[in-house]
């Protein structure tokens, strides 16, 4: 045990114990003192980390979350603050309403933008889809970002960014061939690239795989392994997923606009009844996250999907899948209207119909509605049931990287990732629905006769002859010799 006593500007050291002299240096003194620094320093930092873990619940959720400052201000109130509390709460209240407005105007701005790019037609769509795509794949990726790392591996951000044009090529590929099939003479000259396309994308992804092991490096296997699964869990969960919106698109606008705008309502009437009235948190992952904002969001969005329905049925810019890219909202769009945009006359049961002539005062035997509101409801209720966790699961990966938000892109908002973190969900849904009970079947008389001219001369009799005698077996027509003699003549032909 050392001790230090001071006496004018001499300083005497004892060393209990019976210590040697060499103990009462200086040096040895300055030794054990930064010795003490030290371990001071380390108890500190050690304190600082656990106030750190115990703070990351504390972490705000995507920026419609709704808030719940005002249950905390309501509890402080009746618990009774002293004076810098009742600040305290002042300043959070202001900052509250200042985040209302930084968060509204911003929605108001991207709301009237989308809305732009939904005029200008399907092009636009997709190009926005595509950027959309490659800023939320960079904010995924650089959640695994580790710089001093990546700096000893030059090819990791371009490897990552490789995989993604590869993935973009093979997905846009297939949907631009089924674009270009309006437009023969182009096709004619993409043809032998659009024939080979699966195969070449295959070819494009082993070169990067081959890539990838060839740059595998002693040190750095853990790492590197981790790099490769998180980019292609990014380009599954991202990439692969938003596509569906493009998919949507080639089957009408309707299909694309319908699933964002009910997910977007969902998220601003969930933050509304939150701010408002939330009292009672619906998931611990996400501490903002309350059962009235989630009940209230979940039934206007409902009725909002319900109106919207009834309002764009009409609209072929809507309805009718896009006749080109360069389609816009001035364009004159015609088509086969599916029958589910089709008013349709449904009868009331009696016990109905007495209650709504007992409260209205006139008999109601039936309503007019378009089967596709049926079909927005059950749209409606996914997008407000099931798709706000989609935005839970990003709070779990924001909650494990100890992170706010995944960028600071959109002010008010955070990331384009925290903003469209339910929309991936949404759109794999909604074209799973389309296609599993609305979507009518794809064999018209034009794809017919379109494969019916890609065939030989040969090929193009022998099918003539099979579909003759199915009808004449049929009783659909009557056999004539001059039918026969018309396919002989094309047959020495």
């Amino acid at each position: 045990m050392v001790r230090v006593s001071k006496k004018g500007s001499n300083s005497n050291i004892t060393a209990g114990g019976g210590g040697s002299s060499g103990d009462k240096s200086p040096a040895k003194l300055r030794n054990r003192k930064t010795a003490a620094g030290g371990k001071a320093k380390v108890q500190q930092q050690q304190q600082q980390h656990q106030q750190e873990e115990d703070g990351k619940g504390d972490l705000d959720d995507d920026e419609l979350d709704e808030d719940d400052s005002g249950e905390q201000e309501a509890a402080a109130r009746g618990n009774g603050v002293d004076s810098s509390g009742s600040i305290v709460a002042q300043e959070d209240s202001k900052k509250k309403w200042r985040n209302w407005r930084q968060r509204t105007t911003f929605t108001f701005v991207m709301i009237g933008g989308f809305l732009t790019v939904i005029a200008l037609g399907p092009l636009s769509i997709m190009l926005m889809v595509l950027c959309l795509q490659v800023l939320i794949y960079r904010e995924v990726i650089s959640l695994s970002s580790v710089p001093k790392k990546e700096r000893d591996l030059p090819w990791a951000r371009a490897m990552n960014a490789y995989f993604l044009v590869c993935t973009e090529y093979y997905l846009y590929g297939h949907n631009l061939h089924r674009a270009l099939k309006r437009h023969p003479w182009l096709e004619a000259h993409l043809q032998g690239v659009f024939a080979h396309h699966q195969f070449i994308s295959f070819s494009l992804y082993l070169i990067g795989f081959v890539w990838f092991v060839g740059t595998l490096r002693k040190g750095y296997y853990r790492f590197q392994m981790g790099q490769f699964a998180w980019t292609h869990m990014a380009l599954l969960l991202v990439v692969m997923q938003s596509q569906y919106m493009i998919e949507n698109i080639f089957e009408g606008i309707f299909w694309f606009l319908l699933p964002i705008a009910l997910v977007i309502v969902n998220d601003i009437f969930a933050y509304v009844f939150g701010f408002f009235f939330g009292r009672h948190r619906l998931i611990e992952l996400s501490p903002k996250k309350t059962w009235e904002g989630y009940i209230g969001g979940g039934l206007t969005t409902m009725a909002f999907g319900f109106l919207l329905t009834a309002l764009l049925s009409d609209w072929n810019f809507m309805r009718c899948p896009p006749p080109n890219l360069h389609m816009t909202v001035f364009s004159d769009v015609t088509c086969d209207v599916n029958p589910v945009f089709l008013p349709r006359d449904y009868r009331l049961p009696s016990v109905v119909t007495t209650v709504v002539s007992a409260v209205f005062g006139r008999h109601v035997a039936s309503v007019v509605i378009r089967p596709v509101q049926f079909h927005s409801l059950a749209i409606s209720a996914f997008a407000s049931l099931i798709a706000p966790f989609g935005g839970f699961f990003a709070s779990g990966v924001k909650r494990a990287f100890n992170i706010k938000d995944f960028g600071n892109s959109i002010p008010g908002h955070g990331g384009v990732t925290d903003r469209f973190d339910c929309q991936f969900i949404m759109a794999a849904f909604s074209h799973t629905y389309y296609v599993s009970f609305i979507k009518l079947s794809t064999v018209t008389v034009s794809s017919v006769f379109n494969s019916f001219l890609a065939m030989n001369a040969q090929r193009q009799v022998e099918l003539y002859q099979s579909i003759q005698e199915y009808l004449q077996t049929t009783g659909s027509i009557v056999a004539n010799d001059s039918a026969g003699a018309a396919a002989a003549a094309a047959a020495s032909a």
